[in-house]
């Protein structure tokens, strides 16, 4: 685990359970503890964390359950390698709570452009004229605007729930429903790549122009976007 010990902050007792469980999620996920790791004893937890034992065992009997520990009765709650887990739970953690290493912030910015892909194909069938229109206008509007940096997550946001409503893909719509949630309640901006803010109009205007007119808007989307998140062209044998 490193040279030293993970501290973890203490939690009001209300809801000790739910904070704690985030924290040890938080520290496997973002590389504190590797697979094969113990995590500290549940006497040490309780302390750190200014709970009873009962209260640390809850917490690491549900990170057990979504596969990021094995919990061995009389020995020590090692860490597993969460990759091979298929709990749904586990997703919704890495995005929140695993973005803080590289590899991390990676799979982040692949996944949201890959989804991105996939919204633009959709609506590109899907979509009728006037929700389209409408989008367009929220960007020309806040070009108008001049553009401003401080607005540009909101219309982010509005552009992809747009899009998502305008496929009818009830999975994808509660998808961007629940990243707007938790950008709004923990402060997650979306992805955006390192791209000036008049960039991003122009890329933005000729998507939705592109859609409008039935011209590859998804094969525009993903040329624009493919050198700032995937770099290097593919690898070829």
């Amino acid at each position: 685990m490193g040279d030293a010990a993970k501290k973890f902050e203490s939690i009001p007792r209300k809801h000790a359970a739910d904070a704690i469980y985030e924290q040890l999620a938080g520290a496997i996920l973002q590389g504190d503890f590797k697979i094969g790791d113990p995590l500290p004893p549940e006497r040490e937890l309780a302390e750190q964390f200014g709970v009873s034992r009962t209260v640390a065992r809850q917490a690491v009997h549900r990170i057990a359950e979504i596969g990021l520990v094995r919990v061995r009765q009389g020995g020590a709650t090692i860490v597993q390698d969460f990759t091979k887990s298929s709990d749904l739970r586990l997703v919704e953690l890495r995005y929140r709570l695993g973005g803080s290493t590289e590899a991390g912030r990676r799979d982040f910015v692949e996944r949201r452009m890959l989804e991105g892909f996939a919204l633009v194909l959709l609506a590109s069938y899907r979509a009728t004229k006037d929700a389209l229109e409408v989008l367009l206008s929220k960007v020309e509007d806040y070009a108008a605007r001049g553009a401003p940096e401080e607005e540009a997550a909101t219309l982010e946001l509005d552009i992809w729930s747009g899009l998502a409503q305008a496929t009818g893909n009830e999975l994808y719509i509660a998808q961007v429903s629940w990243f707007q949630r938790q950008a709004q309640e923990r402060g997650i901006e979306p992805i955006r790549s390192n791209i000036p803010a008049a960039a991003r109009v122009a890329f933005y205007t000729e998507l939705f122009h592109r859609l409008l007119q039935g011209r590859d808007a998804a094969t525009f989307y993903l040329d624009t976007l493919r050198p700032f998140v995937l770099g290097a062209p593919p690898r070829r044998s």
